[in-house]
């Protein structure tokens, strides 16, 4: 006997507003483009629909995130990974022969206190070392939330932090540490002794931005805003890393 047929759930219909109008914010002393698409598709309601209905958000020990995550439908990554590709070649030129790879698609929401975060959700992060690794994020519910800032750490003056930093960076924070102690217990959303706040990205209902994942970067958070579990109201987004990786030197 046949299986009955089902709906598929990991599918929604989604749309691009082509063509595309990219806004490109050259940001701090290292001059990095970021990338601000305001409206890629014509209606964020479905998006959230889904993952009102249907998604399954958990805390993931693997991510540095303070909050919550769950898949994307696998339509979101299908729609627009092809036109990311496009502004990611025109903007940041990885070289032609790099191997593309979507590292994960994902739902995102602020869920901690800050009582609650560990030292490291306490100031800029990075996602990787890589200058073509990307990181999207993409506002979706309507409402006053928080953007996303992008950072300099005073002590070296790095913006990024590629490979041959890490050691010189990591030297410079625990040192500030020692000095200082650990950060304090809340989110960092604007200029403190160690970090300078030196962009923002506005929070725009359907609006997309995009930046190398090797900057430092937080989510601007104002806790009695921006935390909440509910798909519905809280800050939700949708994320998509991507990784162009050089093929191995022999």
């Amino acid at each position: 006997m046949a299986p009955s047929a089902t709906k598929d759930l990991s599918m929604i219909d989604l749309e691009l507003n082509t063509p595309w109008r990219p806004e490109i914010r050259i940001v701090g002393d290292e001059k990095t483009p970021v990338v601000v698409i305001d409206e890629p598709i014509p209606d964020a309601q479905p998006l959230i629909d889904y993952a009102c209905q249907h998604a399954r958000f958990a805390e993931d020990g693997g991510f540095a995130y303070p909050g919550v995550r769950t898949n994307l439908p696998a339509e979101y990554a299908k729609t627009m990974v092809p036109e990311l590709i496009k502004v990611i070649s025109e903007v940041y030129s990885p070289p032609a022969n790099c191997q593309r790879h979507l590292v994960h698609q994902l739902y995102s929401l602020i869920t901690r206190q800050p009582n609650e975060l560990r030292s490291l959700q306490r100031v800029p992060h990075f996602d990787n070392h890589s200058p073509f690794y990307f990181a999207t994020v993409h506002y979706l519910n309507p409402g006053e939330y928080a953007g996303t800032g992008i950072f300099r750490h005073k002590p070296t003056g790095y913006e990024r932090i590629p490979e041959e930093r890490y050691p010189s960076y990591m030297q410079a924070a625990e040192a500030h540490i020692k000095a200082h102690g650990l950060p304090a217990e809340k989110y960092i959303n604007a200029s403190d002794d160690h970090f300078e706040l030196i962009a923002e990205i506005e929070y725009r209902p359907n609006r997309l931005i995009m930046y190398p994942g090797n900057v430092l970067h937080s989510g601007l958070i104002q806790p009695d805003r921006d935390i909440s579990a509910d798909p519905g109201t809280g800050r939700l987004t949708a994320n998509l890393f991507l990784y162009f990786a050089e093929p191995a030197r022999r």
